[in-house]
């Protein structure tokens, strides 16, 4: 420091200091004025320092390093008590309790200084008069910590026992810990009932329910509780994230992320708590915080992921893959908490740590709405369980099943064909017909299954849009003809027409393969079972593909584009009365997937054509065929879209039938994609509907965990992440949302400017709900940066607005005032002098705020002016303007009071001040007068138009203000025949308001 400090220049630092974040920088400033003031030789300032650097080091990782100061408090305690305030007082004795606990985070602290302290802790809070609560809690402390079970259930009994008084620890801190004991003794139900105060947050503190909310998730799980376990990750990282005091409750969100099948997510938090990996600070906290690293990084080399970067950047000087920071940290660990056993004399600290990392995951996956790297297990790991999770059976039974599967157009046909394909990669199969299900011996597929096995490569290659899936399937088709396989070979050479339009082959190039696969179709054997499905899979794909190729040939000419979708709609109408007919209720069951498949395009044709009965019938009738043909899964798609297409139409209560219908006919679909899809449409419908939204959050969850495992995270997952966090928000559950929400953020931002402006919304909606006023506004202001460039201007001002508000909020005045003024121009370019007149009133009550009288004035005055006019919705503004400028015209004759009453009092006799005084009188009556006229005003125009609450808000105060004029009579006159006028109203709203208003009366009259 450059220059001496002068106590008060200390004191004021202090102030600041103690206000500043929690960490290294608080705790050295500190350090720095305890120096400082010891320089001053000022026993009070040096107290003041002292108290300061003990709590800034207790809420930091540096928590064993308030012994020092708090020894030094101690002496100048003993020396002089009497210097001590009634405040410092009671933080002298609040913080022994912090010295004791700190003493335990420290393994070269020997037990025997512990309990040195403990019995002067005991001594001292006896004298000062309080009860052993507090001393009996940092007893058990010593006894768990050290490994005296016996000691420790005494002193808990004790403890918990003891009356609680001014120096029992905060009670949700309190019942922390003695939730934690219970989690130890292994009673997960007994700590979440400890808990619950504090988890249902009805007990609160600067550092609960934070750490509370990550003790519990464990428990959760183990009990089955996975939706409180997920919405406690959700808020509880929220509260702890980059709170270096919290370290220890961050450990416990990676231990959970990875044992619930989050190990993604559990990277990302460590990568944002990177840092900390090299400050070690408290030996206690380091080793909480590394257990619950360690615990991810032993998970993530089963997964084949060992070789991965950890965090970005270096850690002990040095980039550190997975495995490398996993014997890092491990060594460290284990080194940390042998330090502890060797303080306390046996292993406790090592045997809680060996069986935190020896956690076995607790459930597969565990959804958590949020948008996180998914860790997919590498390839050779992903067979090795594969082959490890499946029963020991021969390929032939399971080919058997495939092809039964397929026949049926089962969804789970692939995933028998990726079992067979993964058995015969590894070549353990058992000779068909020679061996027990369960023998094993290296043999050749069957031509047959050869065959069946390059088509399942090749349908795999091209829904990944790989290009070698012609060659495959090309190779596939000429295996099905040498398996004597027509009927197979034909599909193929049809499938390969597809492969080539995928690709980009040219027109003539399709049409030539589509011939191919036609002519071989025909030339099947009549006998062939398959032949007059493979002639219909032809001719549907003709007329699909021929759509496509008009349109590509046109040269993508919008001008076709009607024409080409009624020619579509055509050959589609034809192909289902060729090949079905008209009666859907009865389709001939090998046709009815691509039956329903024409119809399906049908209706999506209508819909876009604005034809909405026509678009609803053939969705129906889609559905029908796969239902009546015993497919209901080939029902789920177009009832889903029937749904979306109701929903659109306000038929509200058949949507949700329909999508209800969509998600329980596809519960045999593996598709994630689908499965993600069914569930968004049926969250959407949901949404959208009062009283629905928890419901519908339920859905959303599965929908985003779903398209996620498609790899749909960036697309219609975010959509879902998206309708998630709106029903979390509007079910009350706001830190749940935004952290859904700000992890979708980047991806709503691409997907256009209306879903963009909309998540903007959302999030600032959410971020107000939370009270971060700064970061809502900013939102705000984001949206409509957005919207100025759109036609309609509305969507503009109302963000405008709305940022506005959230910035007189933040208390950031002129950036309110500049932001309410631009809402005005942009409400009255819209041509709506509602909105110009509300953000008028609310600036001119800014100005009220800053003492700018005459401002605040002209603006309630322009407010009415922008109103003038006809009609109910003008009236009711105006009658808000009137009632609001009488309050502002009394709000402000009070103000210039309360400066008068600050002002030098004039002497009795004093002509001149007494003469003044009655003019300033007579003009304050004269304004009450006005205001009450401005007032009544309102009440009349706001009785006319039934408007309740604000009525009795401006007689309320129409009577006080005739009180204060001397009329108290009048003033009463009018509450009690209001009093009597609302009490014979029979709605909820007046039963509501008579006993305050006869509360009013009972004042006004007393």
């Amino acid at each position: 420091m450059t220059a001496e400090l002068s106590p008060e220049d200390i004191r004021r630092a202090l102030w600041e200091n103690d206000s500043a974040p929690n960490g290294l920088a608080r705790n050295a400033r500190g350090e720095e004025l305890v120096a400082a003031a010891e320089r001053t030789g000022d026993p009070d300032v040096l107290r003041r320092a002292l108290l300061s650097l003990v709590q800034a080091y207790e809420y930091s990782t540096e928590r064993g390093k308030m012994l020092v100061p708090f020894a030094r408090l101690l002496q100048e305690w003993d020396r002089d008590p009497s210097g001590f305030s009634g405040a410092d007082t009671h933080t002298f004795h609040w913080v022994f309790k912090w010295a004791s606990s700190g003493m335990l985070t420290l393994p070269e602290m020997p037990l025997t200084t512990i309990e040195h302290w403990l019995t002067e802790m005991e001594r001292r809070y006896r004298t000062a008069g309080f009860t052993e609560r507090a001393v009996r809690q940092a007893e058990f402390e010593l006894a768990d910590d050290s490994g005296d079970p016996e000691r420790a259930a005494r002193a808990f009994a004790a403890w918990t026992a003891a009356e609680r008084d001014r120096m029992a620890n905060c009670h949700a801190c309190e019942l922390n810990d003695q939730g934690s004991y219970r989690v130890r003794q292994g009673d997960d139900e007994k700590a979440l009932e400890t808990w619950e105060p504090v988890l249902a947050d009805r007990l609160r503190c600067a550092e609960e329910p934070h750490r509370t909310l990550a003790q519990s998730l464990l428990p959760l799980v183990r009990t089955g509780r996975l939706d409180e376990a997920r919405a406690h990750h959700l808020k509880g990282y929220r509260l702890a994230r980059g709170n270096e005091s919290l370290l220890p409750s961050i450990g416990l969100h990676i231990e959970f992320c990875a044992l619930t099948g989050n190990e993604g997510r559990g990277l990302e938090i460590l990568a944002e708590h990177g840092t900390h990996l090299d400050s070690h600070g408290n030996p206690w906290a380091r080793l909480q915080f590394i257990g619950g690293v360690l615990t991810l990084l032993r998970r993530l080399p089963a997964l084949g992921l060992g070789d991965q970067p950890a965090v970005p950047g270096a850690v002990a000087g040095e980039p550190r893959t997975v495995a490398g920071l996993l014997a890092l940290l491990d060594d460290e660990a284990t080194a940390l908490a042998a330090r502890f056993d060797l303080r306390n004399g046996n292993d406790t600290v090592s045997a809680r740590l060996a069986r935190r990392l020896a956690a076995a995951p607790l459930v597969d996956t565990l959804p958590l709405g949020i948008r996180a790297p998914r860790l997919a297990p590498a390839p050779a790991v992903a067979a090795v369980a594969r082959e490890d999770a499946a029963p020991a059976v021969t390929v032939t039974r399971l080919a058997r099943e495939a092809r039964e599967l397929r026949g049926q157009g089962h969804p789970r046909a692939a995933s028998v064909w990726d079992r067979i394909e993964a058995l015969v990669a590894t070549r353990t199969t058992a000779e068909p017909g020679t061996a027990e299900p369960g023998a094993a011996e290296s043999v050749v597929p069957e031509p047959l299954l050869v065959a069946e096995l390059l088509e399942h490569r090749a349908l795999r290659a091209g829904r990944a849009g790989d290009p070698g899936a012609r060659p495959l399937l090309e190779e596939t088709a000429a295996a099905y003809r040498a398996a004597e396989e027509p009927g197979r070979a034909a599909l193929a050479e049809l499938q390969i027409v597809f492969a080539a339009a995928q690709s980009g082959e040219p027109p003539e190039e399709i049409r030539r393969l589509l011939a191919t696969a036609a002519a071989s179709a025909d030339a099947l054997d009549p006998g062939e079972p398959t032949r007059t499905r493979r002639i219909a899979s032809v001719a549907l794909s003709g007329a699909r593909l021929g759509a496509v190729l008009r349109h590509q040939e046109s040269g993508h000419d919008p001008a076709t584009a009607e024409a080409d979708q009624a020619r579509l709609d055509a050959d589609l109408a034809g192909f289902v009365t060729e090949f079905g007919g008209r009666d859907a209720e009865e389709p001939a069951a090998e046709l009815a997937d691509l039956l329903a498949g024409a119809e399906k395009q049908r209706a999506e044709l209508a819909w876009q054509a604005g034809d909405a009965e026509r678009a609803e019938a053939l969705f129906s009738s889609s559905a029908r065929r796969g239902t009546a043909a015993g497919r209901p899964w080939d029902a789920a798609e177009p009832l889903a879209r029937r749904a979306a297409l109701l929903m659109a139409l306000g038929r509200e209560e058949e949507a949700e039938e329909a999508a209800r219908t969509a998600v329980a006919y596809g519960t045999e679909l593996i598709d994630p994609d689908e499965l993600g899809r069914l569930r968004l449409t049926l969250a959407d419908i949901l949404y959208q509907q009062y009283g629905k939204e928890a419901e519908a959050a339920e859905y959303a969850l599965e929908a985003a965990h779903w398209l996620d495992e498609a790899g749909e995270s960036a697309g219609a997952g975010a959509y879902a992440r998206l309708l998630l966090a709106q029903a979390y928000a509007e079910t009350g559950r706001a830190a749940e949302a935004a952290e859904v929400l700000e992890s979708a953020l980047p991806d709503l931002l691409r997907q256009g400017e209306p879903r963009a402006v909309r998540a903007r919304e959302a999030l600032a909606g959410i971020l107000r709900a939370l009270g971060d006023q700064r970061g809502a506004a900013e939102q705000y202001l984001l949206a409509a940066e957005v919207a100025k460039g759109w036609e309609n201007q509305q969507p503009h001002a109302r963000f405008a607005t709305l940022a506005a508000e959230c910035l007189s909020g933040a208390g950031l005045r002129d950036e309110a005032v500049a932001a309410y003024h631009r809402a005005v121009e942009l409400w009255q370019g819209t041509g709506e002098p509602v909105g110009a007149a509300r953000a008028l009133r609310s600036v001119a009550w800014l100005e009220v705020r800053a003492g700018n009288a005459d401002a605040a004035k002209e603006l309630m005055a322009r407010s009415l002016a922008a109103v003038e006019g006809d009609g109910d919705e003008l009236l009711l503004e105006r009658a808000r303007g009137w009632y609001q400028t009488g309050e502002l015209l009394l709000d402000l004759l009070d103000e210039d009071a309360d400066e008068n009453d600050e002002g030098d009092e004039y002497e009795e006799g004093d002509d001149a001040a007494g003469k003044a005084d009655r003019e300033a009188g007579g003009e304050a009556d004269a304004v009450r007068e006005e205001a009450i006229r401005l007032l009544e005003q309102g009440a009349t125009a706001l009785a006319g138009l039934g408007v309740l609450d604000e009525r009795v808000r401006c007689v309320v105060r129409v009577a006080w203000t005739e009180q204060e004029l001397g009329r108290r009579e009048a003033g009463a006159r009018r509450l009690r025949a209001l009093v009597e006028e609302v009490a014979a109203t029979d709605t909820d709203e007046a039963r509501a308001m008579v006993p305050r208003l006869r509360n009013n009366l009972k004042h006004l009259e007393s």
